[in-house]
């Protein structure tokens, strides 16, 4: 073997072993947020029993929707951004590119100016009109769908 084939080779065993390597972090990197999601759903749960605390329901559920879009963006290698409305629009992209099988993207929306008017101090009509234990049920499909999606590229 000559001195350019092996330093051909060995700069691809290397640049797999990067990519595996950098795989590895992302995955763990996704379990990250995915752990904090479940803990804020779990709390959240608390929230939407009686006496019901919709305000924090609410808020709880909405960084939980949002740490497990990070998880599937994260796991799958996209670039995610720290803007609400960004991440809209990165769950809708991953779902029309069919890598989440669940639009959560109006959801996101929705729920984020709940959030504000909430911290305003303007929860208003609307946070009364929510079904917590719905939103509670669908938020943890959600996290069951990206824990799926998680381990799924672990596997590979």
């Amino acid at each position: 073997m000559r001195w350019s084939e092996t330093v051909r080779v060995r700069a691809s065993c290397t640049f797999r072993w990067e990519l595996a390597k950098s795989k590895r972090n992302r995955l763990k990197e996704a379990n990250s947020h995915l752990e904090r999601a479940r803990a804020q759903w779990d709390s959240a749960a608390v929230d939407a029993w009686e006496p019901a605390e919709p305000a924090d329901c609410v808020t709880k559920c909405f960084y939980s929707y949002e740490n497990a879009l990070v998880a599937a963006a994260t796991a799958l290698g996209t670039v995610w951004t720290k803007k609400h409305y960004e991440k809209a629009a990165l769950a809708k992209r991953l779902f029309e590119q069919n890598k989440l099988k669940t639009d959560v993207s109006d959801l996101l929306v929705r729920l984020n100016e709940l959030r504000k008017d909430v911290s305003y101090g303007d929860p208003g009509q609307e946070l009364s009109e929510v079904d917590l234990e719905d939103l509670v049920s669908q938020l943890e499909l959600f996290l069951d769908e990206v824990g799926e999606l998680v381990a799924s590229l672990e596997e590979e």
